[in-house]
């Protein structure tokens, strides 16, 4: 609504072994329906499923129809929906190289990230670390992240700002922790410009959502990758040990991290400026972007 962007609800619903499971298979097939209607209405040559439920009644009606299909897996591990959806088409393309449970077919193509094509880097005093992580990761960054900075040298605590997403309940609280520790600091429910954070941050604090890493990556950011234990098929982590073999980060398990030895790492990182390990310089080149791919599956009859 905010673009001013058409768009169409469709009737999807999870799938679950339980009484529930005829309203599961009802609501999709309202789905399936409403998705016939709308593809026929309005001719799509491609239809694009970036996976979960959602994608199902929709992609079904595109198979229905014969209309193109393409299936984009983000994560390193192929989700369910995914699995079954890329029976119906050859065209698959996949984020990381390695993603488990994808065709041999796939075509690694990376996540597109939009960012402006000119960002300034200001000049700053200041050491900056961006924290960000979704409504779950905001929460318990607002508990580890101070924890972190906490065992830093007082020196370096007086060259550094924090900018992090926090929850509205978890501001004042966390504002009350830098202010303590004397640390300079903005806090933020949401970031209307992200990719400017990006750009002029020193090290990145984040989950392992694929987008997330696809940002983190096109700006060449040093980072630590603390995955969201309860992802699915623990997918985030899986995500993090495929971006660790071309960028570089530390990643650390939210219940098992040592806050003095990672305070130290951050120190001479981004105070110091000291690598204290390797990348695995492992030389990927792309077949296709995402976007060739879509003209290529266009082009072909």
């Amino acid at each position: 609504k905010k673009k001013k962007l058409k768009f169409f609800k469709v009737c999807s619903s999870r799938i679950k072994l339980d009484l529930m499971l005829p309203i599961y298979f009802f609501k999709i097939f309202i789905g399936f329906f409403q998705s016939i209607i709308i593809l026929k209405k309005h001719k799509p040559d491609l239809v694009i499923g970036f996976g979960g439920y959602t994608s199902v009644p929709t992609i079904f009606a595109a198979k229905v129809l014969r209309i193109k299909i393409l299936i984009h897996e983000q994560n390193s591990i192929m989700g369910k929906t995914n699995r079954l959806l890329s029976i119906l088409t050859k065209n698959v393309a996949i984020t990381f190289k390695n993603t488990r449970y994808a065709k041999s077919s796939a075509i690694y193509t990376g996540l597109p990230v939009r960012v402006k094509k000119s960002i300034k880097n200001k000049i700053s005093k200041y050491k900056k670390i961006f924290v960000v992580g979704g409504s779950q990761g905001a929460y318990k960054f607002s508990i580890l992240v101070p924890k972190i900075i906490s065992h830093f040298r007082n020196d370096f605590k007086r060259k550094l700002i924090v900018v992090q997403q926090a929850r509205k309940n978890d501001i004042k609280n966390l504002g009350r922790k830098y202010r303590r520790m004397k640390i300079n600091f903005s806090l933020k429910e949401f970031f209307d410009d992200i990719y400017s954070e990006y750009q002029s941050s020193d090290l990145i604090i984040s989950r392992c959502g694929a987008s997330t890493l696809a940002e983190i990556e096109y700006f060449k950011k040093f980072s630590i990758l603390i995955p969201l234990p309860s992802s699915m098929d623990n997918h985030q982590y899986y995500n993090a040990l495929e971006f660790s073999k071309n960028n570089e980060c530390i990643i650390r398990n939210e219940l098992e991290i040592n806050f003095e030895e990672l305070s130290r790492k951050i120190e001479k990182r981004i105070f110091l400026n000291k690598k204290s390990y390797k990348l695995n310089n492992i030389n990927v080149q792309r077949k296709l972007s995402l976007v060739d791919l879509i003209k290529k599956i266009l082009k072909n009859d």
